[in-house]
């Protein structure tokens, strides 16, 4: 209880829930947010993962899954149907690291009443930004402009030494935190309280570390756009990597993720794999 009432403080909520991984929180809001004949709406460069639950699982019980541009607000909008009813967020996105405008997609959903808005906030960490009042100019608006639940791999940097798997789904609406909470209780999902102990110890030294991963994180990829065998350099604090812009707009850091892409033609995959 102490864990999910510091995490939610963190993040900017007022519950959260642990599970056994990062996947077993997205999985726990899909089982119970959505039933046979509704659809969820993930973003292009959703987490692998993530993308192979809906292909499968989702699909089997009867779930139609869509995808959108997660750069492009239209693309959604053009995206939701009257069976949507759950849309996730992931800010960067997995790999290829494009920041998305979200307080324009969140605007977007916002348009229909029936649609959950979830953000992967793993990357966020609950420092780079409050996802809870995304576009936010009043307190008295955070309810309706901000999502409705965040989802963290605990594993990564709440953890920090990549020895604890470990998930949260994190809200501030009581009626949607009660409904994530039965159907956690009925799924059996637990963790074990010597994990929860390894991550006690670890919290309060997240923002030295975080800060620490972003300064690395960007110095290497300023020396990789330097370099003749990389063509491009995606990072979200990076001029010219995709949603910059965004990024600036929403963040206080970056965590300590680099992509890079390099020249097929002069670096086929076998020399990329040996790198």
């Amino acid at each position: 209880f102490v864990l999910e009432e510091r995490l939610a403080t963190l993040e900017g909520g007022r519950q959260a829930l642990l599970v056994p991984s990062g996947l077993a929180a997205i999985a726990l809001v899909a089982q119970s947010l959505l039933k046979s004949g509704d659809e969820v709406l993930l973003p292009d460069n959703v987490y692998g993962p993530s993308r192979d639950l809906a292909r499968h699982e989702l699909a089997h019980w009867g779930i139609c899954v869509g995808h959108y541009d997660p750069m492009d607000a239209a693309s959604l909008a053009a995206a939701i149907t009257p069976r949507t009813r759950l849309v996730w967020l992931e800010a960067a996105g997995s790999v290829t690291l494009e920041f998305p405008d979200l307080p324009g997609l969140l605007k977007v959903i916002r348009q229909h009443a029936q649609v959950v808005a979830a953000l992967d906030n793993t990357w966020g960490a609950g420092l780079a930004f409050n996802p809870f009042e995304l576009g936010v100019a009043a307190p008295a608006e955070a309810q309706t402009r901000g999502v409705d639940l965040t989802v963290h791999a605990l594993t990564k940097y709440p953890s920090g030494g990549g020895d604890v798997l470990m998930g949260a789904v994190i809200t501030r609406g009581d009626k949607l935190h009660l409904q994530l909470k039965l159907t956690h209780m009925r799924l059996g999902l637990g963790i074990g309280l010597n994990d929860v102990e390894l991550l006690l110890r670890s919290l309060p030294s997240m923002p030295l570390r975080y800060a620490a991963h972003d300064a690395s994180a960007r110095q290497i990829a300023q020396w990789l756009q330097s370099r003749p065998e990389v063509a491009r350099v995606l990072h979200p604090a990076v001029p010219g990597s995709p949603g910059h812009a965004h990024w600036q707009a929403t963040c206080s850091g970056a965590a300590g993720l680099v992509s890079l892409v390099f020249d097929a033609q002069r670096h086929p995959p076998e020399r990329v794999d040996a790198f």
